[in-house]
């Protein structure tokens, strides 16, 4: 196995592979049939999107911060923290990368996503039924104010069966990296490319839980970084 697959911020004693590399042939039906479905243009009302677009939900900056459009140094790299500090998973950094392992930037949403977080449990139990709820949020320097526009993702970046097919899993007690994808594909179509720029920062909050208790969440982390489309 070649470094090239692996994310900078990871040992490569790691040893982490390309999931289904889209040179797969199998892969590349799969790819090839979420790029056919339906559209969000086509399966939703785009016209309430839009009306939302005017009038958006905002998460303000706090009185006294910078301005940035790209705020945390994601003009050069993704930016890792914690969006909740009373979880019993504590986040220490992350990477993301394409299904092949490369961590080029900005990242590109036009294809699926790997994200890696490093993380230590201090559950005293593991793990084996995990969901990702994942919030999009788009920054904002301009006449809504400063800070960060929710975008409504209508549930198409959430995970809900997170460890199916994924050797990370179970979320055990101790130090470890987890893995879980991410397919932004479905949802960055027309209606969003026209609020996108190059230029602008883009955040997920990722809140994993234990499927059998879904509303306490074990760990909550935010990724603030540029997107390519």
């Amino acid at each position: 196995m070649t470094s090239a697959l692996l994310p900078n911020y990871l040992d490569p004693g790691n040893g982490f592979r390309a999931m289904r590399p889209l040179d797969d042939p199998r892969q590349m039906r799969n790819y090839q049939f979420r790029r056919n479905e339906v559209s969000v243009e086509d399966s939703l009302d785009a016209g309430k999107v839009q009306s939302y677009l005017q009038a958006p939900i905002m998460d303000h900056d706090a009185d006294g911060e910078r301005c940035e459009a790209l705020p945390n140094g994601t003009s050069t790299k993704p930016s890792f923290f914690m969006c909740k500090e009373d979880t019993l998973v504590t986040l220490h950094g992350g990477a993301i990368t394409n299904m092949n392992g490369d961590d080029r930037y900005p990242v590109d949403f036009e294809s699926p996503l790997r994200v890696f977080l490093d993380i230590t449990s201090v559950a005293p139990r593991r793990y084996d039924n995990l969901g990702l709820e994942v919030s999009l949020y788009k920054r904002s320097t301009g006449w809504f104010g400063c800070g960060w526009m929710f975008l409504p993702s209508f549930g198409m970046l959430s995970n809900y069966d997170m460890c199916a097919d994924n050797p990370s899993c179970p979320l055990s007690p101790g130090r470890q990296v987890l893995e879980f994808t991410i397919d932004p594909t479905r949802l960055f179509t027309r209606l969003f490319r026209m609020i996108h720029s190059d230029m602008s920062a883009y955040q997920l909050v990722i809140r994993m839980r234990d499927n059998k208790d879904p509303f306490n969440d074990l760990l909550c982390t935010t990724i603030q970084m540029r997107v390519h489309l």
